[in-house]
C-alpha cells in the first residue's frame, strides 16, 4: 500500500516505521525538520520512505506527496483541528478510501467518524490498555 502520513512526531514516526516494516510505501509530510529526525534515516536513504518538508494542510503538499495514488492517509499531527482538516480534505477532495486520524477530544472523534474518517482517541486506548 501507498500510505501518506501527515505529522512526524512520536505517533507519525512510529506509524511510519511500523508500516514500512510491513512493506508499505510511506510518504511523510512534516514541516518541522527536528520532528523528521525521529524517522529511520536508512529507510529514507533507501527510498522506502519519502519525506516532504511542507505544511501538510496545503493541497500543494498533498499533491507533492502523491495523494492521487494513495491507498491510505493518516493525519497524526497532535492537533485535532489540523488532523480533521487534512483528513477531510483527503477523504472528500482527493477521494482516498482509507483515511484515519488520531484525536484527543471525544467530540471531534464523533464528528470525524460521521464523515467516514476512522478515528482513534489515544487517551481512550491508553486507559483501556492500562485497565
Amino acid at each position: 500500500m501507498n500510505v501518506i502520513i501527515v505529522g512526524a512526531g512520536n505517533l507519525g514516526s512510529s506509524l511510519a516505521r511500523k508500516l514500512s516494516d510491513l512493506g508499505h510505501r510511506i510518504t511523510v509530510v512534516e514541516k518541522n525538520p527536528k520532528a523528521v529526525s525521529l524517522l529511520p534515516r536508512g529507510r529514507i536513504d533507501s527510498g522506502a520512505m519519502t519525506v516532504i518538508h511542507r505544511d501538510g494542510a496545503t493541497g500543494a503538499a498533498m499533491v507533492e506527496a502523491g495523494i492521487a495514488n494513495a491507498d491510505g492517509f493518516i493525519a497524526a499531527t497532535g492537533k485535532d483541528s489540523l488532523n480533521g482538516l487534512v483528513a477531510q480534505r483527503a477523504k472528500t477532495i482527493y477521494r482516498v478510501n482509507e483515511v484515519m486520524t488520531a484525536v484527543k477530544d471525544e467530540g471531534a472523534r464523533s464528528l470525524y467518524d460521521s464523515l467516514g474518517i476512522t478515528t482513534i482517541n489515544k487517551a481512550s486506548i491508553a486507559s483501556d490498555e492500562l485497565v
